[in-house]
């Protein structure tokens, strides 16, 4: 046994998640079971490969390493993820237990969602008198949404009724609260009650009635389905279905370990759902309902307080990594930040592909690139371990969860999440033990941010990396390779003046090619270029080691470095310029080629400026011209 069960889901159904992965849990705790849950945020509006990168997580863990999984199918929003994990695992004969959506070859756990949707059309009709009902759709092709419209239309069939109308939608509130929105701008006639495929539509459409002077259940009635937080805690508490969701994570736990020892046993349970009436279809609300709308309310206050500290903790995470110029930055000068960040827990890493600060040109061959798993090799751009911030370091994603490793008799709960910004993939957050993001949106709030930063943060990397580049090409001689005129103002001219700074002795040597005119116009201007690569190579080849050099005119050539002893810096000029001249004679040129070098020395406390220095050294360099000149009229070079 590897002591570790695999949870697929998408992350927007949160209070499903909540409470089936509260029940199960509760079981894998009395099994000393370890729970590794991968969450995506897919949706019909983003792109194909923004989607596709929100996918990639699902190609991170290794099927082998689990016992076996449990996938959320009723809270993915296309078969395409289903897909994925189905042919992973399968393949490698992992047993696995669907929710909710039957997939074949699998075994199926569900809830009824038929009868609790019947009863609760049935109770519209015969106590509250309903004729004129609408249904509000889920998403397209759904398959809950499917069963709950039918049961609608069933219950309705019973007391020869039908549909008034059946309205398409997406079970958000937004989309929901907007389509209707524009239906009763437009003149609609409004029914007797509207039930909507679950309770973020029934929201929605509460909102939205009240904006328009309607109350609701005295003008219309509103159902939803599902049970969730939100609807418990409103006026007028929703009306909805319950699916006894932590019973059915206890029961699919349990199934699931069946499973594992009768891998060749399909089987597929169902359990009832039950309808809940309460104040927005008209009838009283429970005390409990009431109780929990009280305590809800009472620490609302606490809540929005959370998400204010959220919201200040990016904003001070983006302004203290702004102007990071390495990946180590996130940690360097973000660190303080995140030891205060709300809301993860004590233990929980950021994992990023090597090459998402390395490699510019990432997703050269196209968006999405790597879809079919994560890199071998992924850095650690932050952990948090028992409280305590860790340094940056590389880890193998083989491990999920750096250094993870089960402890008998004990049971964790590991959750990752994916990381990308639009097509680029980023990496992904692993949280240790602290659900409370995943149940309540804000991990995808929390991710979405991180995003953002992580981002901003590579294209800040990049174009710093970028002006660094284009500044050495503005400063560096073309020919040569050392620095231009340019580049002698503003790197050599400005190590002299450290130097003073630094109360520390300096050189300035001044270098120009003997006859170079000669060169020129015996031997044509490409072999004066080979004179003036030769020299500026020779130059720093045989000078002291930190010299720096630049090309300060067509054939002249400037250096700069501490003199640690002015008494013997005559016989190392010499030396220098014999190197050289040996040099030229290995490189089998068609002329002769000398270089004369002159030089000076400054001192910290001298009050002379840059220019002062230069012409000393080239007064130098033109006196031992002179000399070279004559020794090579004498003999005729």
């Amino acid at each position: 046994m590897n002591n570790r069960i695999a949870i697929f889901t998408s992350g927007f159904s949160n209070e499903f998640i909540q409470h089936v992965i509260g029940g199960i849990r509760e079981k894998a705790k009395e099994d000393s079971m370890d729970i590794f849950t991968f969450v995506t945020y897919c949706t019909n509006i983003d792109s194909e490969f923004q989607n596709k990168c929100q996918l990639n997580m699902f190609h991170l863990p290794n099927p082998k390493d689990f016992d076996g999984a449990i996938m959320f199918t009723n809270t993915f929003s296309s078969t395409s993820e289903q897909e994925i994990i189905c042919a992973r695992f399968q393949k490698a004969g992992i047993p696995m237990i669907s929710l909710e959506v039957e997939i074949p070859g699998m075994s199926l756990i569900k809830t009824d969602n038929y009868h609790g949707m019947y009863d609760l059309t049935e109770h519209l009709v015969t106590v509250h008198g309903v004729k004129k009902l609408i249904y509000i759709n889920g998403f397209e092709g759904n398959v809950e949404n499917s069963i709950r419209k039918q049961a609608v239309i069933d219950a309705l069939g019973k007391y020869n009724l039908s549909l008034y109308d059946d309205l398409p939608g997406d079970f958000s509130f937004y989309g929901t609260y907007i389509s209707f929105k524009n239906k009763l701008e437009s003149g609609y006639d409004m029914p007797d009650a509207i039930v909507c495929a679950n309770d973020n539509m029934a929201l929605g459409i509460c909102t939205l009635l009240a904006e328009k002077g309607y109350k609701v259940p005295n003008d219309v009635i509103v159902t939803g389905f599902d049970m969730i937080h939100e609807g418990r805690y409103t006026f007028p508490i929703i009306a909805t279905v319950s699916k006894n969701l932590h019973t059915l994570g206890k029961a699919t736990y349990s199934r699931l370990m069946y499973q594992i020892q009768h891998p060749d046993d399909i089987f597929v349970e169902s359990f009832s759902s039950e309808f809940i009436p309460s104040e927005s279809c008209g009838c009283q609300a429970s005390q409990e309902s009431i109780d929990y709308r009280f305590e809800t309310i009472r620490s609302l206050y606490f809540s929005d307080i959370k998400r204010t500290i959220l919201e200040i903790f990016f904003q001070r995470l983006q302004l203290a990594v702004s102007d990071s110029i390495q990946k180590e930055d996130f940690f360097n000068k973000g660190n303080s930040v995140l030891d205060e960040a709300p809301l993860l827990g004590s233990d929980y890493c950021i994992c990023t592909e090597p090459s998402f600060f390395e490699d510019e040109d990432v997703n050269a061959d196209g968006p999405s690139s790597r879809i079919r798993g994560y890199s071998r090799k992924m850095d650690v751009l932050f952990e948090k371990r028992n409280g305590i911030s860790i340094t940056p370091y590389i880890f193998s994603s083989k491990e999920l969860y750096p250094g993870y490793s089960h402890k008998k008799g004990e049971s964790n709960h590991y959750i990752f999440a994916p990381l990308n910004h639009n097509e680029y993939i980023i990496g992904y957050v692993a949280i240790k033990n602290d659900e409370e993001l995943l149940f309540n949106q804000r991990l995808r709030t929390w991710i979405i941010n991180m995003n953002a930063i992580l981002f901003n943060m590579r294209r800040y990397i990049f174009a710093n990396r970028n002006n660094i580049r284009l500044n050495e090409i503005y400063m560096t001689d073309a020919l040569t390779g050392i620095y231009n005129r340019t580049g002698c103002e503003n790197i050599l001219y400005n190590y002299v003046k450290e130097q003073k700074a630094n109360n520390k002795i300096s050189i300035l040597a001044f270098a120009d090619i003997d006859r170079m005119k000669t060169i020129n116009d015996v031997y044509g201007h490409l072999n004066g270029d080979l004179a003036i690569k030769a020299t500026a190579d020779a130059f720093q080849k045989f000078s002291p080691k930190g010299w720096i050099f630049g090309r300060y005119g067509g054939d002249e050539f400037i250096a700069v470095g501490t003199c640690d002893n002015p008494n013997s810096i005559d016989a190392e000029i010499k030396n220098i310029v014999n190197s050289m001249f040996d040099y030229f004679s290995t490189l089998n040129l068609s002329f002769k080629l000398h270089a004369s070098i002159g030089y000076t020395i400054i001192s910290p406390d001298e009050e002379g400026t840059i220019e002062d220095y230069i012409k000393r050294a080239d007064e130098s360099m033109y006196a031992e011209k002179e000399r070279i000149h004559k020794i090579m009229d004498s003999t005729g070079i």
